[in-house]
């Protein structure tokens, strides 16, 4: 079995490990010329994660720049809902972004569009400074949304980032996001992107990017009840 060496998030140390046992999904992104690969978030990530929410770039939209406790606190609520799932981005094989997946209907977000079955709600941010660029946010953006769509089967993925994102609302915009309005959320107001499977696909279809390990599907419909974190 082939071995890799990835960085341990919890210590920062490198591991041999098999990168089909370490990953939930991996991505080969031809045009970029770069692995982007996916896994579900653990209590170990939360020293990586506390620290991206204090940089300048992530702060002011995400308002989790708290203490560790305090996020430890969240992380564990967001880990154990029912409601969602977190995932560590990796661009060849070092941390790159954070992405959680979450179930529109038990999301407030419901009351601000008119949801359907088969939607699925999306956050994401790039922690990495290295990766904080237009080019690199695309590669991360596009390959989350592919694993998302692949994962859970969904028909559309819903986006309500700030209005003030100047990198990820045009990026979601390229990859076949329909802007639906602008709404008046009680932590923001926040740009309703809404992404249809068939709009994605079509702009992918000429994109040299594929999967070298899919996802398992998974119902992505996280019915039942449990904790609602934010």
């Amino acid at each position: 079995m082939k071995l890799t060496r990835v960085k341990n998030v919890l210590d920062g140390e490198l591991i041999d490990i098999s990168k089909q046992d370490f990953y939930d999904a991996i991505i080969d992104d031809r045009e970029f010329k770069k692995n982007l690969s996916i896994r579900a978030v653990n209590i170990n990530d939360l020293h990586i994660l506390h620290t991206w929410m204090h940089l300048p770039h992530v702060a002011p939209f995400w308002k989790l720049d708290i203490s560790k406790k305090d996020f430890s606190e969240y992380l564990e609520c967001t880990i154990n809902a029912d409601n969602k799932r977190a995932f560590l981005v990796y661009a060849e094989d070092s941390p790159a972004a954070y992405l959680i997946a979450y179930n529109i209907f038990e999301d407030k977000l419901k009351d601000y569009y008119k949801a359907e079955d088969g939607d699925l709600g999306m956050h994401l941010l790039i922690g990495s400074r290295d990766h904080l660029n237009k080019q690199d946010g695309l590669m991360i953006i596009r390959a989350m949304t592919a694993f998302l769509m692949k994962k859970y089967q969904c028909k559309r993925i819903i986006g309500e980032p700030d209005v003030r994102n100047r990198i990820v609302i045009p990026i979601l915009k390229t990859i076949g996001g329909e802007h639906a309005g602008n709404i008046n959320l009680p932590h923001k107001k926040a740009s309703l992107l809404i992404g249809s499977k068939s709009r994605f696909n079509e702009y992918m279809c000429d994109k040299s990017v594929v999967f070298l390990k899919e996802p398992n599907p998974t119902d992505y419909f996280f019915r039942k009840a449990g904790a609602l974190c934010e």
